[in-house]
């Protein structure tokens, strides 16, 4: 069928791995193609290359196999060249082209009848070169190098625009092995190209992303060797080598370890292909860091586990901070433990306390029911013989006036001031007591107007003495009990007059406040007191020495301590230099 041979064997490393033979028959040329695991027999029906075919196998089994199925007739070769997906197109040593097929035709946008003698640069540069034509072949161009060597070459090229085409110079030779003509084949590989640059910026993203975040990555192969790392994990080890296929447990550990750390996860994760996780303590010299290991499987398409890719995550700071919260919270325990025993103690007392203050309420409140008693029984038994004594001796006066002389007119007398005496004095401790007992009317009041009646009701002994009473021009409303504070008033002024003797010559009246207290005084010119006796005026029954002679029960600024105590202040003295006395009492702003 064939009635010649002439071979023309390509190496086995060329681009395109392939046998190349020429063959006749009857002044046609065969070519057989693999493509796609595919061998295509193209039927061309013009002597162009004369006494010379080509064919392109893989082997000759193969050959034989392939060429049998397509078929031995020129249609057969004809239909598989004018539809293959590959554009063919033959020229001779100079670039001139003599044929193409309607798929280089398609791609190219160039007919068979314009190509047909030209060369391949000169239509090139007449299609898609601007004013500036260049007759001369493109400078990424293999032809003249597969002419030079005989030898198939590939290159890539933007053949049109949006048009990528992965070409083949395929070289045809006579039977000394001189070149006498070339067959370009062109593949399509514009999708592929978009691909590969679609997968090379998603893997410059993905790299960016892994070089960038804050945890360690890398990825260790089956024999816990490390193949790669990112960023995170060169600066943590700057002298991993990935190039040498380090041991990983030798590599993340100072000094380094002999064999597979006993809590490791990714060895886990490469040997049951499941996700680990593990925090580590990793020496590294003179420390130990604390790291979170997360490992994931990598598969192959038969579903084994061909690499582990290991998250490392420094948690040392975290852990220190963790270890001194822990330490923390354990002191607080035990402070709270401390102060809760304390508290126990504490609380046992108060119980004890409670206990004691209610026993001593109780006591204080029999004391009080006591003290009424006494009262009654003081105004019932005291006040009344007081009175009748007092009737008695004025009916005695009275009628036997004249029988009495001197003296016994004397003793009447005596015996009269005495009984008023003990009848004030009885009612003076019924006030005492009916100020202990009774509760406060709280409102409030003009300080000013306390002194005008104050002032109102000492008016005659004031003129006839002719002391000069003064009070500031301000006085404030205060919140207190009206006619307790009148009590107060009227009994440091009563003293005053009282107690002051004949040089006394001034009563004045003054007011100042703090944050928490109105503070209220009334000094005096008069004789005064001494330091020690000061200090005990406001106790029961306690009178000055300047107090002899004078009437009064020794209740009475006993009774203004009392009520300085319910408004939440105090009452106090201060003597003056040389005479005169000034008493003090504060009102708590807070009622």
């Amino acid at each position: 069928m064939f009635d010649k041979i002439t071979a023309a064997t390509l190496s086995a490393d060329s681009p395109c791995n392939i046998g190349v033979w020429v063959l006749r028959q009857r002044g046609a040329i065969i070519f057989l193609l693999p493509l796609l695991n595919e061998t295509y027999a193209i039927f061309v029906h013009q002597q162009i290359l004369h006494g010379h075919y080509l064919k392109m196998k893989r082997n000759e089994t193969d050959h034989l196999t392939a060429f049998s199925k397509i078929g031995k007739s020129p249609q057969d070769f004809e239909l598989v060249f004018q539809h293959i997906p590959i554009g063919i197109s033959y020229m001779d040593c100079d670039f001139r082209i003599l044929n193409m097929n309607p798929y280089c035709q398609e791609k190219t946008g160039v007919t068979l009848e314009k190509a047909i003698g030209k060369r391949c640069y000169e239509l090139h540069a007449e299609l898609f070169t601007g004013s500036q034509k260049v007759y001369k072949p493109c400078h990424e161009c293999k032809v003249p190098e597969a002419i030079k060597t005989g030898e198939i070459r590939t290159f890539i090229k933007e053949v049109t625009p949006g048009f990528i085409s992965e070409i083949t110079i395929v070289p045809v030779k006579s039977e000394s092995g001189e070149v006498i003509g070339l067959i370009e084949l062109l593949r399509d590989i514009t999708r592929s190209m978009q691909v590969s640059r679609e997968l090379l910026e998603s893997e410059e993203k993905y790299k960016s992303v892994i070089d960038n975040i804050g945890i360690g990555v890398s990825l260790i192969s089956p024999n816990m060797e490390i193949l790669t790392v990112n960023n995170q994990m060169n600066q943590w080890f700057p002298h991993i080598d990935v190039s040498k296929r380090p041991l990983c447990f030798e590599e993340f550990n100072d000094p380094p370890r002999k064999d597979i750390c006993s809590y490791c996860p990714t060895y886990k994760t490469l040997r049951d292909g499941e996700v680990h996780e593990s925090v580590t303590n990793t020496p590294l010299g003179s420390e130990i860091r604390h790291y979170r290991i997360v490992s994931s499987p990598i598969f192959n398409w038969q579903g084994d586990v061909t690499a582990a890719i290991e998250m490392v995550e420094d948690i040392t700071e975290r852990k220190i901070k963790e270890e001194e919260l822990h330490q923390y919270r354990k002191n607080l325990e035990d402070m709270v433990k401390d102060r809760t025993e304390r508290l126990s103690v504490i609380n046992r007392s108060l119980k004890k306390e409670i206990a004691y203050r209610a026993e001593a309420e109780e006591a204080l409140k029999s004391s009080s029911d006591n003290i009424k008693l006494f009262a009654y029984s003081v105004s019932h038994d005291l006040k009344n013989p007081a009175v009748s004594i007092y009737g008695l001796t004025r009916l005695l006066n009275k009628h036997y006036e004249d029988i009495l002389d001197e003296r016994g007119k004397n003793y009447c007398q005596q015996i009269l001031k005495s009984s008023e005496q003990i009848a004030a004095l009885v009612e003076m401790i019924n006030v005492y007591i009916s100020t202990k007992e009774m509760s406060l009317c709280i409102e409030s009041i003009k300080l000013a107007d306390l002194l005008l009646m104050i002032k109102e009701e000492f008016a005659i002994p004031l003129n006839i003495r002719r002391i000069t009473w003064t009070e500031p021009g301000y006085l404030p409303e205060i919140k207190a009990d009206r006619f307790a504070m009148l009590r107060v008033l009227r009994n440091f002024v009563d003293n005053s007059l009282k107690y002051g003797g004949g040089d006394l010559s001034e009563i004045a009246i003054g007011y100042r406040e703090d944050e928490d207290c109105h503070i209220l005084h009334v000094s005096d010119d008069g004789i005064g007191l001494t330091e020690e006796e000061s200090q005990n005026i406001f106790g029961l029954f306690k009178r000055q020495k300047t107090a002899i002679g004078i009437a009064g029960s020794g209740l009475g600024l006993a009774i203004v301590k009392e009520i300085a105590e319910q408004h939440g202040g105090k009452v106090w003295s201060e003597v003056g230099l040389n005479k005169g006395i000034t008493f003090n009492v504060s009102i708590s702003k807070h009622l």
